[in-house]
């Protein structure tokens, strides 16, 4: 196949998401435009005035050419195995590794995203990864990708089940190895080699956890699967996503109700922001012989607890978060916005570790 071929084989693939993307945009900017010409009337002659165009969405506009630029160059720089995947008449490794090339760089360009502990992930052989859930957890389509691109593996990621009733969006989380359980499911894929996520608190913990509390409830299936499959499990957290995006009305009673007995999420939504997202992959936690489901499940607990706390200020603000994006170094242990108190660049202390482990095992204990 030429290279004039190989090119115009990405182009069109490239073209096709973006035309989705746009048709999408479209859609839900026809719905606000209505939305607004209902309730705002004459919103149009305000956002058109000169002020609004010189001094907003001109620059909004030279913002987002700008990091669009910065992403198309990440992709390329990442064009090597799309190429090389196209050029084998392999359509959906290229697809596969254009989508990844695109989110990395999205994470990258955005968020400055990283991943600390990477070397943790093994090259073969299936392990479980336990992952704390933000309130949209872009952060895991980060870590997909980066280790889609980096390991060239993909990672099965367990889904509430209505997100496979998301209209247009069922495809893709299946093509990329999403399945919304059961256990059997779990333990066959992690038995066959293959790296399973799970985020034990679900979509409960993304709407109503509140300064990085983990929502788990009697949740042990994960520890049964792994004890099942004699898997390793891999606690993982990502520091600031609940300041990159949260939800509106997380305390309030009525939206728990509706949650429990719905199943759906109703919360609105909120975020975007260009904060410092990093996500830790901790030590592998090894299944003992003889082990229960409850201590395992109270350990690999205790385990994401220490990456919370050891990592994220639960006080620091968005504003705090983006100035650690643009501030902060390659290293995970030093950055100038961190909170006083226990910062993230003062490590844990032997005492302090004594004191945080035997805090966690209580409440652990008493949430299982």
């Amino acid at each position: 196949m030429s290279l004039g071929v190989m090119v115009q084989s990405v182009s069109g693939c490239i073209w096709s998401y973006v035309h989705l993307l746009i048709t999408a945009v479209n859609y839900y900017l026809d719905q606000f435009n209505s939305f607004l010409d209902y309730y705002v009337p004459g919103w149009r002659m305000v956002l058109f005035s000169p002020f609004i165009i010189v001094f907003v969405i001109l620059p909004f506009l030279l913002v987002i050419y700008l990091y669009l630029s910065s992403l198309l160059l990440y992709v390329y720089r990442k064009r090597q195995p799309i190429l090389t995947a196209f050029s084998n008449h392999n359509v959906a490794e290229g697809y596969r590794q254009t989508i990844a090339a695109f989110w990395a760089g999205h994470g990258a360009v955005w968020h400055g995203y990283e991943v600390v502990g990477l070397d943790n992930i093994p090259d073969k052989g299936a392990a479980l990864l336990i992952y704390y859930h933000g309130a949209l957890p872009i952060d895991i389509y980060y870590l997909i990708a980066n280790i889609y691109i980096e390991k060239e593996r993909t990672i099965r990621n367990v889904m509430d089940k209505f997100a496979f009733k998301i209209p247009g969006l069922a495809a893709l989380f299946r093509f990329w190895g999403s399945f919304p359980g059961p256990r059997s499911e779990v333990v066959r894929f992690l038995k066959e080699g293959e790296l399973v996520s799970i985020a034990p608190g679900g979509v409960r913990e993304a709407i109503f956890s509140t300064n990085y509390s983990l929502v788990w409830q009697e949740r042990l299936g994960f520890a049964r699967a792994a004890i099942e499959a004699n898997v390793p499990i891999l606690p993982v957290f990502t520091e600031n996503c609940r300041q990159a995006f949260n939800n509106i009305g997380s305390k309030w009673r009525i939206f728990r109700w509706i949650y429990e007995y719905t199943r759906l999420p109703v919360l609105l939504v909120y975020g975007g922001f260009p904060v410092k997202l990093r996500t830790y992959i901790g030590q592998p936690i090894r299944v003992n012989p003889g082990q229960t489901a409850i201590e395992l499940a109270t350990e690999t607990k205790r385990a994401l607890q220490m990456l919370i706390y050891q990592y994220q200020d639960p006080k620091r603000g968005i504003l705090k978060g983006i100035c650690q994006r643009f501030t902060s170094s390659n290293s995970p242990t030093s950055s100038p916005c961190a909170s006083p108190g226990r910062g993230e660049d003062e490590p844990l202390l032997l005492g302090d570790e004594t004191h945080i482990h035997q805090r966690i095992t209580n409440h652990s204990v008493k949430n299982l």
